[in-house]
């Protein structure tokens, strides 16, 4: 076998098989109008052109993951301007509710005291530095608002005006040492005065001074305004009495009055300009 390879005939044979091909490669060449070396070329390069071809695709789906990707964010940014409109909405409701009720109040308050004159007002203003819890009120001279008229909140007494301006008033609330009013106890009748005892911090004290030593007041009564000396109208709430005790200086008790109401909580108030009794010592 060796020797047929080596031999004149396998040679001419190989050559003859050579040229074949070789024409058969041009014929094919020559009827699709190709040359080889572009054929071959064709050949090689055929893998990049697909590759390159999906490289380029993938690159376009991920430049349309970045526009969905800005729409979000956009999406995002709109839906955040409409939950800050909303609670915007939610603090004007608020405000709204809390003025409602206190009209409400002040109807109440206006049936059963015909004779009162009111002008409502709006915190807008407070002295953080102050442990009475004073406040400034956009009501003032123009609206008929004076020194010394009292301020409240329903049936609550809030405290007095201490200085007035054309448009706002500073209020002095009830427990300030300022602040002193003639009162009684709904349930046994019994007459005093409040004499402010007021401590630093969340805790604040009324003292409902001048009782005696046989006094029937409890805790849990009622002290209110009486109507004595001209400055606060007769029934106006102070607070719930949560204990009774002897005065250390001389023989008299006294109770210990917590407000109704929490002064840092007001928003809204009411001036009692005028009412049956003002000024009548």
């Amino acid at each position: 076998m060796k020797s047929f390879f080596k031999s004149r005939i396998f040679k001419i044979l190989f050559a003859l098989a050579v040229v074949l091909l070789a024409g058969i490669i041009a014929a094919a060449s020559l009827g699709s109008r190709t040359s080889p070396v572009t054929k071959a070329v064709s050949t090689i390069f055929s893998p990049l052109s697909r590759v390159s071809t999906y490289i380029t695709d993938k690159l376009s789906n991920i430049r349309g993951g970045f526009i969905s990707s800005s729409s979000y964010m956009q999406r995002v940014s709109e839906l955040e301007k409409q939950v800050a409109d909303y609670q915007s909405k939610l603090v004007d409701y608020e405000k709204l509710k809390k003025q409602v009720e206190s009209y409400e109040k002040f109807l109440d308050i206006k049936e059963k005291n015909p004779d009162y004159k009111f002008t409502s007002g709006s915190v807008i203003g407070r002295d953080s530095a102050d442990l009475f819890y004073s406040f400034e009120l956009n009501c003032g001279a123009k609206d008929g608002v004076s020194v010394n008229d009292p301020v409240i909140s329903g049936e609550y007494l809030v405290g007095l005006v201490s200085k007035t301006t054309p448009t706002t008033c500073t209020v002095l609330t009830v427990i300030d040492p300022k602040v002193n009013t003639a009162a009684y106890e709904i349930k046994t009748g019994e007459l005093g005065y409040t004499d402010t005892n007021a401590k630093s911090g969340t805790e604040s004290v009324i003292k409902f001074s001048g009782l005696t030593k046989d006094t029937a007041i409890a805790e849990g009564g009622i002290v209110c305004t009486s109507g004595v000396g001209g400055i606060f109208p007769r029934g106006l709430i102070i607070g719930t009495v949560t204990s009774v005790k002897p005065e250390e200086s001389d023989v008299s008790y006294y109770a210990e009055v917590k407000p109704q109401i929490d002064f840092n909580e007001i928003q809204d108030a009411f001036v009692i300009t005028d009412f049956e009794g003002k000024g009548d010592a």
